[in-house]
């Protein structure tokens, strides 16, 4: 052996270095292994030489490939493979753990709960594989890992490779496939065509062996064993150990089944026949004649069952409810309104979007601060796999997938054309919004959880409805049914429930975002930026009760919707703010250094905006209820409010001349442009009313132009038109579509507007020529774009990425428009971004300097209030099914 271990030491040297033997097979020799690139340990199994020879590397490392696309809590990943000089090989992770081998070799039988557990988590792994078209085909207590208790099941799709690549050259080796105690009869008889019957077979004398202490048929060789696997019938489990569960016993025997036929169809059968017949486990009558003794410990055994039914039934104390709030690094927003906060299943680990160069930021509960998770960056949409040790999330049109202990990012998907908002099934898939015009639409699809598996349609927009997309999708606790949303191009947005193999669908109730948490609640936000409770009977699929309001002070993402996060253990977290939220008015340069326009004025400020020649600024100041535009110098000197309304006063724009603001007043749902002379020389002068809702406005510098977006519920969803005051008052179209167009701004030379627009199902920042735009149209942002500004020269065009960066796209607007390279200047993400809809920052005339807004010192800080034992909250206002 160290002829072996001194070649693959060589051949690996740069990769891995080679620490010791742990063990050794019929087919390979495992070796434990530090991962050089990774700073980790793995177990590197290569196959012994002469099996390698007759394989051949290149049909061997094609074939395994198939393990590598298994990604499921119960099977154990494949790392790495490959031909180290000769050897073939591939990595695994070191289990800390020990094989049921092992452990069967120790205590010889399992108690009935244990093996049974194990016996279900083994086929879940084997259904999800199944479902793949991948056959084990050697299911034996050697390849059962257990790892904190849990299965994993080893060296899946192995067995195949072995035999696909090496066919009829196997005999060469000496070596069979399967082990004869746990080989089926079909494949004890050599048959090709073995199928998912003969892993549950396998399963089945592993089950055996775990109760009985044996395998089902045992002999001094293998043509003893195989004979006895093809004409004899297992001993009756209840002979050898009375304590078992007669339905236990029936489930195991007909996985036993000589024929396939009489087997069940399929492993996850097994694992629901072995959950049905063993809710108990208390010993059963005495088969046979009784006696005094067997009297007496039926005696004893029913005080025990009173005694545990006792300290089962009695009153519980309830858990104490704990809440508190964690500080985030950054604000935990994302810009197209998917979620950006996720809880692990058990509720220890909290993950946020938004850490230096967008990286995701990672906290245990027992940790003081949050961490960077290296490969996530620019990632956002995180969630995790049911088991939490893996965490996913979205990179532009892509699905990625990282340990959460560590290591480089792997691609689930690729040419998604948008971000998904995803959930992992229990299922072994991957639930989310494919907007892919493929699947008709922006409709729900899955993917099985491994990298490169195909995308699975589910629903089918109805698009005659009204319906505008579907998408944050997860799968219920039942597993056939999903809770998503619809959003309609009126504005509204709906929970729905949807049977997965079926797509057809049932609204429940209006909502942005729901989630189902397992008190039997559905946990939902809306576009107001409340979060909601609500009974709801997942066996019925009906709601049960009246909704009520969750927490208080909740931040809402950048486009309305609270973001939340509910885990199995019954830990809540929401994004919150804290009780004021004071902001101030600073200039930053090109090299981010930051002066404070007015160190003495603070407040709610929204949408900040420079006169034509940058002496002045006006800006929207929230007060309770009500906002008003106020101007100031930007040298200094007083505050001038503008207006006095007692309805909403927003999105101010100066006119061309420098004279006048005009602004929205009454709200979003009035329409209503007023303008008002800033020096007072006249009152407020309503200048368009508009029958369609406008929720911005921005002038032309030259030309005359008013450029207004209408807002939703609106047909359209958000459109651009233009008037020209004071003659042409009648609204006319420039960027009118199905899709949502956001931020009007138009150039120097008033010949080019450029917008933001989600056409492609992701946000994204565009220009065309105005006013007549005709077929032109140019993309300027590539990985989410926001609140386009032009320079005041002309020769630049600002806008936010998706990572909360001002980026400088170079261009040209005449002769023709043309557009350079894009150059990150600094990162916003510390200045208040207010929304899609709002203008958040302005340009100064010399192009150097932004005037934004940041909170100021002491003020709201990002938040998340973490409620642990949140159910128990829940039963206590009476909500919380019995």
């Amino acid at each position: 052996m160290t002829e072996i271990t001194d070649r693959l030491s060589a051949a690996l040297s740069g990769r891995y270095r080679i620490e010791r033997q742990l063990g050794a097979g019929g087919m390979a020799t495992v070796f434990l292994a530090h991962d050089l690139k990774h700073d980790r340990d793995v177990a590197i199994k290569v196959l012994h030489p002469d099996l390698g020879a007759a394989l051949g590397a290149e049909r061997f490392l094609s074939e395994i490939k198939t393990t590598a696309r298994l990604q499921h809590p119960h099977i154990l990943p494949l790392l790495d493979s490959g031909d180290a000089g000769g050897l073939l090989y591939y990595a695994m992770p070191v289990v800390t753990g020990e094989t049921l081998r092992a452990r069967l070799e120790r205590e010889r039988q399992l108690p009935v709960p244990e093996a049974v557990r194990i016996a279900r988590e083994v086929a879940s792994a084997l259904d999800y594989a199944h479902r793949q078209n991948v056959i084990h085909r050697d299911i034996k207590p050697e390849n059962i890992l257990l790892h904190d208790g849990q299965a994993l099941v080893a060296d899946f799709g192995i067995a195949l490779a072995v035999q696909t690549a090496g066919g009829e050259r196997m005999t060469q080796t000496g070596l069979s496939l399967g082990t004869p105690q746990y080989m089926s009869p079909e494949q004890a008889m050599g048959e090709r065509a073995i199928d998912a019957r003969s892993d549950i077979y396998a399963l089945g004398a592993v089950t055996y062996e775990m109760l009985a202490g044996e395998p089902p048929f045992t002999g001094a060789s293998v043509q003893a064993i195989v004979a006895k696997v093809m004409n004899e019938r297992p001993t009756a489990l209840h002979t050898l150990r009375d304590t078992v569960p007669p339905g236990v016993e029936q489930a195991v025997l007909t996985a036993l089944a000589k024929l396939p036929a009489d087997r069940f169809a399929t492993a996850a059968e097994f694992a629901a026949a072995l959950m049905s017949t063993s809710a108990t486990f208390a010993a059963p009558a005495t088969r046979g004649t009784g006696n005094r003794a067997a009297l007496a410990l039926g005696a004893i055994a029913l005080v025990a069952t009173l005694a545990a039914a006792w300290g089962w039934l009695r009153p519980q104390a309830a858990m104490p409810v704990v809440r508190y709030r964690i500080a985030l690094d950054s604000v935990p927003e994302t810009r197209d309104g998917t979620g950006a906060i996720a809880l692990s299943p058990d509720g220890s680990v909290l993950v946020h979007t938004g850490g230096l160069k967008g990286t995701m930021l990672m906290r245990r509960r027992h940790e003081l601060a949050f961490r960077a998770m290296p490969g996530t960056e620019g990632g956002r949409s995180p969630f995790f796999s049911p088991d939490g040790r893996q965490l996913g999330f979205v990179l532009g049109g892509k699905l990625m997938v990282v340990p959460l202990e560590g290591g480089p990012p792997v691609l689930y998907a690729d040419s998604l054309q948008v971000g998904w908002t995803p959930s992992w099934g229990t299922d072994g898939y991957i639930y989310g919004i494919s907007r892919s015009t493929q699947f008709l639409g922006q409709s729900i699809s899955r993917l099985a959880a491994t990298p490169g598996a195909p995308l699975e349609p589910i629903t089918k927009l109805d698009t005659a409805a009204g319906e505008r997309f579907h998408e944050r999708a997860e799968l219920l606790p039942r597993g056939d049914v999903m809770l998503f949303s619809i959003s309609y191009r009126d504005g509204r947005d709906v929970i729905a429930i949807a049977h997965v193999h079926t797509g057809k669908y049932t609204v429940l109730l209006n909502g942005v975002k729901a989630r189902y948490a397992r008190s039997g609640h559905l946990l939902y936000s809306t576009k107001d930026g409340k979060l909601w409770s609500v009974p709801f009977d997942e066996a019925a699929l009906k709601l049960t009760g009246t909704p009520v309001t969750v927490g208080e002070r909740l931040r809402s993402t950048v486009v309305g919707p609270v973001d939340f996060a509910v885990s199995q253990s019954g830990t809540l977290a929401y994004a919150s703010d804290d009780a004021s939220d004071l902001r101030e008015l600073t200039w930053v340069s090109r090299d981010r250094r930051v002066q404070l326009v007015d160190s003495s004025w603070k407040g709610a400020f929204v949408s900040p905006v420079l006169a034509p020649d940058g002496s002045r600024l006006a800006v929207t100041v929230q007060e309770g209820n009500v906002s008003d535009i106020w101007v100031r110098s930007v040298a200094g000197g007083p505050r001038t409010k503008v207006t006095f309304g007692t309805v909403p006063s927003q999105s101010p724009a100066w006119t061309p001349d420098g004279r006048s603001i005009t602004y929205i007043a009454g709200g979003a749902s009035t329409g209503d442009i007023w303008s008002k002379r800033v020096d007072g020389a006249e009152g407020p002068v309503r200048l368009l009313q508009s029958a369609r809702p406008i929720s911005e406005q921005v002038w032309s510098p030259v030309g005359g132009w008013l450029v207004v977006r209408t807002t939703t519920p609106t047909p359209g969803a958000g459109d651009i038109l233009a008037v020209r005051p004071p003659n042409k008052m009648t609204p006319v179209p420039i960027v009118a579509s199905p899709s949502s167009e956001y931020a009007p701004t138009l150039s120097p030379d008033g010949r080019f507007l450029a917008y933001v627009s989600n056409e492609t199902g992701s946000y994204e920042v565009y220009v065309v020529p105005f006013p007549t735009p005709g077929s032109a149209k140019w993309q300027v942002s590539t990985h989410s774009g926001f609140a386009p500004r032009w320079s005041r020269r002309g020769g630049e065009l600002f806008y936010i990425d998706g990572e909360s960066n001002l980026v400088s796209a170079q261009v040209t607007t005449s002769p023709a428009f043309t557009l350079g390279r894009t150059t990150v200047l600094f990162s916003a993400a510390d200045f208040v971004i207010a929304g899609i809809s709002r203008r958040n920052y302005d340009v100064a005339p010399d192009d150097q300097r932004f005037l934004m807004i940041r909170r100021a010192r002491g003020s709201a800080s990002a938040q998340v209030v973490v409620v642990e034992n949140w159910f128990e909250e829940m039963k206590a206002r009476g909500a919380a099914r019995p």
